[in-house]
């Protein structure tokens, strides 16, 4: 097994393969800072990456491969934004104050907006490489409103996705692909004809590729329900919540 600081020399030592001119500034711990084009500001951090590592080491060529085919679109020219592309992902306050922290003009530079009062919708382009945060520049190029966007991400999730049901007994999982489950709770699909569960819908998205779904008045599977939140929270990666929503009068709210 390698520890951190290994983990980041071997990822430094691929990237450097793939961008050409690409230098390595420094390696601290999961965090990598590079030298390309006479500037030291971009950054890699390898925390979720590091993360999936530890779960499936035997795993590790596939994680790298992954990781590093998305890297490396950082040092390529920039292309023309498709508003095809453009999906919403669910994010919580922890996830803005861990960005604060260590890029403190993300939260100005970038293009995002409240859901609830623990979670945030933002927006990304998903090419077949990569998923880019939107930044005020480039939604200044998309020649929109920005009370458009949610409209028009939410549209391109619907259909660009397939949703697959999994479990019985008011207890249920929804699927996609790995990276928009969480972003789900935008979709016009929580209805009880959908989910037949005891009492108000309530979910758990402790993370981008897990929602659960039971009732509020079922006390069991709350339960179970915050079991696996807890543990995910405490040992997953790409993390999104460690609470429960209720969903009233159209939307989750927190319980």
């Amino acid at each position: 097994m390698l520890n951190e600081t290994e983990f980041s020399q071997e990822f430094a030592k691929r990237l450097i393969q793939k961008v050409e001119g690409l230098k390595i500034h420094s390696i601290n711990g999961l965090e990598i800072q590079t030298e390309f084009e006479n500037s030291n500001e971009y950054k890699h951090f390898l925390n979720n990456c590091y993360s999936e590592y530890l779960r499936e080491p035997e795993d590790i060529e596939e994680i790298l491969i992954k990781y590093l085919n998305s890297s490396d679109s950082l040092y390529k020219p920039n292309q023309t934004l498709r508003i095809n592309n453009i999906l919403p992902v669910i994010k919580d306050k922890r996830f803005i104050q861990s960005i604060i922290e260590i890029n403190p003009d993300f939260e100005k530079n970038h293009i995002y907006e409240k859901y609830n009062e623990e979670l945030f919708i933002f927006y990304v382009e998903d090419t077949e490489t990569n998923i880019n945060y939107l930044t005020q520049d480039d939604f200044k190029g998309l020649n929109i409103e920005q009370n458009e966007l949610k409209k028009i991400a939410t549209e391109n999730l619907s259909n660009s996705i397939e949703i697959k049901k999994h479990g019985e007994k008011s207890y249920y999982m929804l699927t996609v692909d790995g990276n928009y489950e969480s972003s789900l709770i935008l979709l016009d699909i929580w209805h009880k004809e959908n989910f037949n569960v005891n009492g108000d819908i309530v979910i758990g998205i402790p993370s981008r590729d897990l929602l659960l779904i039971t009732g509020k008045d079922d006390i069991e599977n709350i339960k179970k329900l915050n079991k696996t939140i807890n543990e995910i929270n405490e040992n997953g990666d790409h993390l999104v919540s460690k609470k429960l929503f209720e969903y009233r009068n159209g939307k989750f709210e927190t319980m």
